[in-house]
């Protein structure tokens, strides 16, 4: 510990010493050059839209938006844009508890009803900690069926989201595995509007936005005027709609922020300067209990180099933010599309930046690649099918030769030719639409049952066979 201590003080001297600049050298030029063809693909494809930052030592190399932020004014993204960051707020949320702990006000080893009353008796061993690093058993409150189509659109306050839970038993008993639940991090944000006695925005405002002097990232209300704001947006059967949105109380302290790439690359800049944590307290954020997760944050490697990492997924925007903290490094990728393959580009993107071959780690359970395969109608008489091939799927259709398909994200594939299909998915996980973009041609279109598929096949074999 004191030999990361040492190491983590080491890059605050250096990141406090060299402010955020535009990188204008010709080598930086190729490299933006290099990273906009990396993900114009993906723009033009439609499965992103939004804004991609890649910061080293706090000069940007490259600096991008896409795509509409507003479909129906038809209004482009810039770099300015804010957009709802999902569980990235988790990071913030974290450091707002170390924050209260560096003034004596909360310790991570208590137990959490010391601070809210009214807990269920078999909620007694969980402390604030197994809230942060997601060991405290606590069911996924975002994993109920009825959280979309209520809990999401009307809870007023975050304990009427929690209080769900509270005639559900513990995963496991409080602190002897690991399973990620947002619900800890609601209970957080409930905590930390008791303790401070102002609302979970106001508190975060003070605690940890202000020191690290973030002026466009704070709450993600729908109700609030937000200016600048992205509106999210999702497909459904072939067609882009209007994502649902969430209300506070149903993500705060899990994912209830807004904020843009500039105050996410300022974000870490903040913290390896030690301008919002001690050293003892950013030791904390960042220490592996053997599960790869810190305090709001994923720990791992990539590249050779060590990784701290978060994504994020809510209703309309997918957004990750990856650090390389030896390197000097932060990626920022924030979509408001649910098709944004968003570690897919920000790996592709460290690899580029760090000259070696690309990983993106995206694995798709089995289970889910089944749920894919069926078939699509891409026109009056086109058919795209799929099915499930290993860990990836294979296309074939009425205009699509056979394609062995790799995943980019839980719903993005891509073959070798450079195809790529998005799939679209309603909440349950169900597949009811897709989305193909292949050299020179783009088609979209409706899951359709198989005695359809049989019916348009059938006819176009007959109009093929004419005289």
């Amino acid at each position: 510990m004191p030999e990361t201590r040492r190491r983590i003080v080491q890059l605050a001297l250096l990141a406090g010493l060299v402010p955020i600049r535009t990188a204008l050298a010709g080598s930086r030029r190729s490299l933006a050059d290099e990273a906009d063809a990396l993900v114009r693909p993906y723009a033009r494809a439609g499965l992103f839209s939004g804004a991609v930052i890649v910061a080293r030592d706090g000069v940007v190399l490259f600096r991008q938006a896409y795509g509409a932020a507003n479909r129906e004014w038809d209004i482009a993204n810039t770099p300015d844009t804010r957009f709802r960051i999902a569980s990235l707020s988790k990071q913030f949320t974290a450091a707002a508890i170390l924050k209260l702990q560096e003034a004596g006000q909360i310790g991570l080893d208590d137990p959490v009803s010391r601070y809210m009353p009214g807990l269920p008796a078999g909620w007694a061993p969980i402390t604030v900690r197994m809230l942060l690093d997601h060991r405290s058993g606590l069911p996924n409150v975002t994993a109920l069926a009825d959280y979309d189509s209520t809990i999401a659109r009307v809870a007023r306050q975050p304990m009427e989201v929690v209080g769900r839970l509270f005639g559900e038993a513990l995963l496991f008993p409080a602190g002897s595995a690991q399973e990620y639940s947002n619900t800890g991090y609601i209970l957080l944000g409930a905590v930390i509007e008791r303790l401070t006695g102002e609302s979970f925005a106001e508190a975060l405002h003070g605690l940890v936005l202000g020191p690290a002097g973030l002026s466009r990232t704070g709450d993600a209300d729908p109700e609030r005027i937000v200016p600048h704001r992205a509106v999210g947006y999702h497909r459904v059967a072939g067609q882009w709609r209007n994502a649902t949105p969430v209300t506070a109380a149903a993500a705060l302290g899990a994912g209830g922020l807004v904020s843009t790439v500039d105050d996410l690359v300022a974000w870490d800049r903040s913290l390896l300067g030690g301008r919002v944590l001690g050293p003892a307290a950013m030791a904390e954020l960042v220490k592996d209990e053997g599960y790869g997760y810190g305090l709001g944050l994923y720990l791992g490697q990539a590249y050779g180099a060590r990784l701290w990492s978060h994504g994020g997924f809510l209703h309309g925007f997918s957004a990750i933010k990856d650090t390389y903290p030896d390197r000097g490094l932060t990626i920022v990728v924030l979509g408001n599309t649910e098709t944004t393959p968003a570690q897919t580009l920000s790996r592709r993107l460290g690899a580029l930046v760090l000259e070696q071959s690309e990983a993106t780690g995206i694995v798709v359970p089995p289970n889910v690649l089944d749920r894919y395969a069926g078939s699509y109608r891409t026109g009056p008489r086109s058919i795209v099918r799929l099915t499930r091939a290993g860990d990836g799927l294979v296309a074939q259709g009425t205009d699509l030769p056979r394609l062995v398909l790799a995943p980019e994200s839980d719903r993005v594939f891509v073959g070798g030719d450079g195809t790529r299909i998005a799939l679209d998915i309603e909440p349950d996980g169900r597949a009811t639409g897709l989305m193909l973009d292949a050299p020179g041609q783009t088609w979209a279109g409706p899951r359709i049952d198989s005695r359809t598929a049989r019916r348009i096949s059938t006819r176009r074999l007959a109009r093929a066979i004419q005289p």
